[in-house]
This record gives structure tokens, C-alpha cells and sequence, in this order.
């Protein structure tokens, strides 16, 4: 009888497990979602989101909340394509370690042998690595570079080239050790073009998207706004208007190696997934398995300091690698103005998360939210939807206080002094550089500064140094415009080290 009775009882769990469990997990993941629109709800935040699961090599959810464009009241869905910044970099770096797998270069190859025509000033250029540029440990810099390829928009095959020569080492107390940047990767990536007579667009396309069947991954805005699909507008709560999207806007020439993809949840996840699965899916070895490991493997030591509550200890290729609830995690975020890109998995575990908003202040606090339930649930820890709500109520509340603390900083900024030492039509005019365009000075219809440059522009405002301005070039983040006086006359201005002479 005991025996007939436990047979009876397994068969019945067998039969019963598999229903309870998928009640089990809808539930779960409504919870989730019905308290990511209540945060969005109460903070007024209509911008949009969406959330794909994964876990033992499928998706297991998805979300999609809010809206791609707020004025023409389209909604998010599988199909819309956000910027997704950074988050470009395990892309370009898994790029590279396949032409290395291949034997077309490899990863130790010098600056120098890369750019033997090149002179560089202030470093060594036989010691500084591919390895290096792609994980942050180069010690080098070269604004102009970044500045030209991911916001004026402003450079071609030649400029580029040439700008490579602007390279130049951080400062002393920088120069060793990790430090995050894009710059390794936009020297790469001129390399890449130069050595393979593509553009690094066509090259990742070739190697890396259509082979992984990312369909809707593109590193082109032109091609992402073909045909019928979303292309996320990006929102800030830091803005005046919430529902007006931010006038800087990604276009192909500000699409670059460090930066520069479009994709939806759906084709992220299944990055993931292949990520998880050593190169397979749909039962085909897409990758090598010894890409992806070695993919994965650190190469550089961070400082440790984590970002919110994710470990970065230290930098594979292209991931980020720490501790996360126990299990070894790697990421990688991209943020722009108007969006933020949430890329993460545990190997060991099986588990990974694709979070895209496009809003930049709030999503990042948000996120941080879902994977800590995401992975709490699917770890098995107790008290995931308390510890949401908790961190819901303290990110409502936080909103809630924004508004007035940004009011009283607007109004900080326009009771600032103008600090010009000459009558502001003297300002006024034309500023060009030989390899990063021109910027303009002129009177917009309030008779204010307004200043551009290629993809840029902004109403400068006073600043507190003599002969300079304050700039918003990026929506909510400030720069400096620096007057170079002589006499009577304006003969250049300075940003960022650069230099444009008037004419």
C-alpha cells in the first residue's frame, strides 16, 4: 500500500509541478511589472521601458511600459529600438576577439604597430596594447577624438585619422591602472577601418550581428528608423518639459565603436543568451566557446568603487565583472542624454537581464530596482517584492523632491554675473579648428549667446571666470566656453582643451 501510494503522489507532482510553477513565475513577474507602472505612475515618468528575462537559455519575461514617444502617444513595445550607449562595447570587444580567434591580428599588437605613420607625443607607443585600449588600462586620453565622433558629429576617414595623432597620457597620478573612457575603443575602431577598408559598422554587422541573428540591432540610425518600427525619443525628468524629448538626438555620424547601437530587449536578451551559452543558440555554436570564455575573463583591476549596488572589481572585454547576491555577475550600462542601457548575466546561474529606458536620471535608480528583484527571485531569496516597494516609496519620495531643489538651481544659474570683459557683440562670430569644424557664436531671438557646433547647441549662460560661459552641449550636464582676449578683440575660444581660432 505504501509503496502504491508513493508512486501515486510523484506522479501526481509531476503532472501538478510544471502548472503551479508557471502560476508561480506569472505571478512573479506581474508583481514586477505592476510595481515598475506604479513608480512611473506616481513620479509622473511616461517615458518608456523594457525588460527582458532570461534564464536557462530562453526569455522568460518581458515588459514593455510607457512610451517611445510621448506626444504621438506610442507605447514601447518588442519591437522598439533605444539607444543603448556603452552598452556598444561588449559588442566591438567580442568584435575583436573573433578577428583575433581568426588569427587576423592579435591582441598584444603595439600603437605603434598599429599607426607606424604616426608620431606621438608624451608616451611610448610600442608599450601601449589593443589589449589595453579595450580594457581601460591604455593610461591615455584624446578628447578631441571623443568629442568629434560621439556628439559634433563632426570628422571623416581623414579627420580621423589625423586626430589619432591627438593622443595624448593622462596625467601622472591617472596614467596607471583602469580608467573607463571611450577613447580606446574610437582608436580601435579608426585601426579596424584603416586596416580592413570598412567602416567598424559594416565590420561588427558582418561579424558579430547578422551571425547572432540580431535582427533589429543596427549601428546606423538611419537604418533604425526605416519601416515601421519605434525608435525610442529621448527624455529626461531634469528637463523643463518631461514630455518634450531632448533636443540632442543620436544621427550615423555620432554612432561610434565605444557608443553606437540601436537594439531592442528581445535582440539583447538573446546577445545573453549566447553570452550564457558559450556561443550557442537554437542548438548552433554561433561563437566560439573560447571567445566567449575568454570574453569573460578579467583583464583589469578597477578601483573597485561599485556603480549603486553593482561590485566592479574588475574589466573582461567589454563586461565588468564583481560579486552580485553571491554569484559572479557581468555587465555592462551605457548612458546618454535621454537613455539608459541595463546589460547583465551570471554564468554560473543561468540568469540574465536586458533593462532600456529612454530617460536618463531616474531609469538608472529604477533599474537598479528590477534587477535586484529579478535576481533576488529567480536566486530564491525571500522578500524581493517588500525590498521594491521599500526602494519604490524612497525613489517616489526622491522625485517628489527634484523638482524644487532643480528650480532653485536654474535660478542659482541665471542670477550668476556675466563675467565678459567686452560688449557681447564682440563675442560674436565664427571659430574653426582644422580637423574639428567650426563653432558659431551668435544672438538667438532673446539676444542671448547661443553657440554651436556640428550636432551641438546651446544658450550659454554666465559663468563665474573671466571671459567664459556656461554650455549645455549634452542636456543637464555643463561645460565650460573659455574667451581668449586680446585687447580689444576676441581671437579664439577654448572647450575642453580645444582650441578655435575667430575669424
Amino acid at each position: 500500500m505504501w509503496k502504491y501510494s508513493t508512486t501515486v503522489v510523484w506522479v501526481l507532482l509531476l503532472l501538478l509541478c510544471p502548472a503551479r510553477l508557471h502560476a508561480q513565475d506569472r505571478n512573479t513577474w506581474a508583481a514586477l511589472d505592476a510595481r515598475v507602472g506604479k513608480i512611473k505612475r506616481e513620479t509622473g515618468d511616461r517615458s518608456g521601458i523594457a525588460i527582458a528575462v532570461v534564464k536557462d537559455g530562453r526569455i522568460v519575461h518581458q515588459a514593455y511600459l510607457g512610451y517611445a514617444d510621448i506626444s504621438q502617444g506610442k507605447q514601447v513595445d518588442a519591437d522598439t529600438r533605444f539607444y543603448i550607449a556603452s552598452a556598444t562595447k561588449p559588442f566591438t570587444a567580442l568584435m575583436t576577439l573573433i578577428r583575433t580567434e581568426r588569427g587576423e591580428w592579435r591582441d598584444d599588437m603595439s600603437m605603434a604597430g598599429m599607426f607606424p605613420d604616426l608620431n606621438f607625443n608624451g608616451f611610448d607607443a610600442s608599450t601601449v596594447t589593443m589589449r589595453d585600449l579595450l580594457t581601460h588600462t591604455s593610461g591615455l586620453e584624446n578628447t578631441p577624438l571623443v568629442w568629434a565622433l560621439a556628439y559634433s558629429g563632426i570628422h571623416d576617414a581623414a579627420s580621423r585619422y589625423q586626430l589619432v595623432q591627438m593622443t595624448q597620457p593622462l596625467p601622472d597620478q591617472e596614467r596607471t591602472g583602469f580608467r573607463y573612457g571611450n577613447v580606446g575603443y574610437n582608436l580601435v575602431s579608426v585601426w579596424m577601418e584603416q586596416r580592413f577598408q570598412s567602416t567598424w559598422q559594416r565590420q561588427l554587422e558582418q561579424l558579430v550581428l547578422r551571425p547572432l541573428g540580431l535582427r533589429h540591432t543596427t549601428a546606423r540610425i538611419s537604418d533604425a528608423r526605416r519601416g515601421r518600427h519605434l525608435v525610442a525619443k529621448p527624455y529626461s525628468v531634469l528637463s523643463e518639459s518631461t514630455v518634450q524629448p531632448l533636443y540632442l538626438e543620436k544621427s550615423d555620424a555620432t554612432m561610434h565603436a565605444a557608443g553606437g547601437l540601436m537594439s531592442t530587449a528581445p535582440d539583447l536578451a538573446r546577445f545573453l543568451i549566447v553570452q550564457l551559452e558559450d556561443g550557442r543558440i537554437d542548438g548552433q555554436q554561433l561563437v566560439p566557446a573560447g571567445v566567449i570564455r575568454k570574453s569573460h575573463v578579467p583583464v583589469a583591476k578597477t578601483d573597485g568603487k561599485p556603480y549603486q549596488q553593482f561590485d566592479r572589481q574588475g574589466y573582461a572585454w567589454g563586461w565588468y565583472t564583481g560579486d552580485y547576491k553571491g554569484q559572479q555577475m557581468l555587465h555592462h550600462f551605457g548612458g546618454f542624454a535621454g537613455f539608459h542601457a541595463h546589460l547583465s548575466f551570471m554564468p554560473d546561474a543561468g540568469i540574465g537581464l536586458v533593462v532600456l529606458s529612454n530617460e536618463e536620471y531616474m531609469s538608472p535608480k529604477l533599474t537598479g530596482l528590477v534587477a535586484d528583484y529579478v535576481y533576488g527571485a529567480l536566486l530564491g531569496e525571500d522578500e524581493v517584492g517588500a525590498r521594491m516597494d521599500l526602494g519604490g516609496e524612497q525613489l517616489m519620495a526622491e522625485m517628489r523632491a527634484l523638482a524644487p531643489k532643480i528650480a532653485a538651481r536654474r535660478q542659482a544659474m541665471s542670477e550668476r554675473a556675466w563675467q565678459l570683459s567686452l560688449p557681447l557683440q564682440t563675442y560674436m562670430g565664427r571659430y574653426t579648428h582644422p580637423l574639428l569644424g567650426e563653432m558659431n557664436v551668435q544672438k538667438d531671438d532673446d539676444s542671448r549667446p547661443l553657440i554651436t557646433w556640428g550636432a551641438l547647441k546651446s544658450v550659454a549662460t554666465a559663468y563665474e571666470r573671466p571671459d567664459s560661459v556656461r554650455v549645455e552641449f549634452v542636456p543637464n550636464s555643463g561645460n565650460v566656453v573659455e574667451f581668449d582676449v586680446q585687447g580689444s578683440d576676441v581671437v579664439a575660444l577654448r572647450f575642453e582643451g580645444m582650441v578655435f581660432t575667430k575669424h
